[in-house]
């Protein structure tokens, strides 16, 4: 009988190279699964940790925009907390800055609202790069009773991911009060904002939901009855719209598959995604695109407590449900990948940090669009 010969094993280059390629095929919907791997030994977390690992992951694969974490506001001592959690072990937490409530996220920029003590004080707001941690402040604003606000990219840089979270970029603000509503956009360019425009509109402004960008127009959600405001960023008009049919008042706004104006809502068991279109008759209105069953979405038992909806024209993107026993994460074009987001309690104020993150480049370039030169 002939001895069993031992297989030779390959040495630790080869090694590395196969590891790196399984890691890489990791889908970018299941950043906790690569969390996981790295963490399951030394070697694997070096390869990861790796510059080489990285720019291939998030350059040469994963080039759509990707989730690297969360932004969570929480009440503490009578004031909002901002703080960083990430998603992945070589980006750092960031501690919590006091007094600022976060309005928005979007191509690697987080908006930032410095919460004014009374009426008279002025609202101030920032953009905030939590991977490079640093923070611009934009000019003062007068007080308001009630805002929203969102951070746009620029029309320049439209459709381009990379671009986006790169070049300049925008804010519109809507703020109402005892003197009317206002609503004005800043332009990082300038450095200034534009001149105000007022407009009148039912019920009260719901800072629960986040704006949305589509096409030249931003969005924002009203509460009491639920309506979506439309403000045109090229005429300054305002058309308040109707919503799909719904069942509650959990509504997410976000880009539609194609690029128009999209909706998520929940109705019965099901969260049904929702695009506005243009008719057979020729005017507009809601057509649902899919529907996703909720006990996918959450463990049994579960309630939603928060809803937010990041979607991209090719039907990509997130659906983050914060619930009483934790937040998750589900890929919005499959419907798959379940994930609860460690870290994070399902109550809190939550905001899905997404970019194209670029880990060769500038960090204050290609994860933020910060000049802070340029003012």
């Amino acid at each position: 009988m002939r001895p069993r010969t031992r297989a030779a094993r390959p040495p630790p280059e080869l090694m590395d190279d196969i590891v790196e390629e399984i890691l890489l095929r990791i889908p970018p919907a299941d950043p906790a699964s690569l969390v996981r791997a790295a963490a399951s030994c030394k070697q694997w977390w070096r390869l990861v940790s790796g510059p080489g690992f990285r720019r291939r992951w998030f350059r040469g694969i994963h080039r759509a925009p990707l989730m690297l974490g969360a932004i969570r506001s929480i009440l503490y001592n009578g004031r909002t907390n901002v703080s960083f959690v990430p998603a992945f072990p070589f980006l750092q937490p960031r501690a919590g800055r006091r007094g600022w409530r976060a309005l928005d996220s979007r191509d690697g920029r987080v908006l930032l609202h410095r919460e004014p003590r009374c009426l008279r004080e002025k609202n101030v707001l920032a953009i905030w790069n939590p991977v490079t941690d640093e923070q611009r402040e934009l000019p003062a604003l007068p007080g308001f009773s009630g805002i929203c606000a969102a951070v746009l990219c620029d029309a320049s840089a439209a459709g381009d991911n990379l671009a986006c979270s790169s070049g300049p970029f925008l804010v519109a603000f809507i703020g109402s009060g005892h003197e009317g509503t206002c609503i004005r956009v800043y332009s990082s360019e300038s450095d200034a904002w534009g001149e105000p425009a007022s407009a009148w509109y039912p019920g009260y402004l719901n800072k629960k939901v986040r704006g949305v960008c589509v096409g030249n127009a931003v969005y924002f959600a009203l509460r009491a009855i639920t309506r979506i405001l439309e403000y045109d960023l090229g005429t300054g008009g305002v058309t308040v719209i109707d919503p799909p049919p719904m069942s509650s008042d959990l509504v997410a706004l976000m880009t539609a598959e194609g690029g128009g104006l999209g909706c998520a809502t929940e109705k019965g068991c099901r969260l049904q995604m929702w695009s506005r279109e243009v008719g057979s008759d020729g005017l507009m209105g809601w057509w649902q695109r899919k529907a996703f069953r909720l006990r996918t979405m959450k463990p049994v038992g579960c309630d939603i407590l928060k809803l937010h909806v990041v979607g991209f024209e090719d039907g990509g993107g997130i659906i983050y449900v914060g619930t009483d026993q934790g937040s998750f994460t589900t890929d919005l074009k499959s419907g798959r990948y379940l994930r609860k987001v460690e870290g994070v309690g399902g109550s809190e104020d939550i905001l899905p940090y997404m970019t194209c993150y670029d880990p060769d480049g500038n960090p204050s370039a290609h994860t933020s669009g910060l000049d802070l030169g340029a003012k």
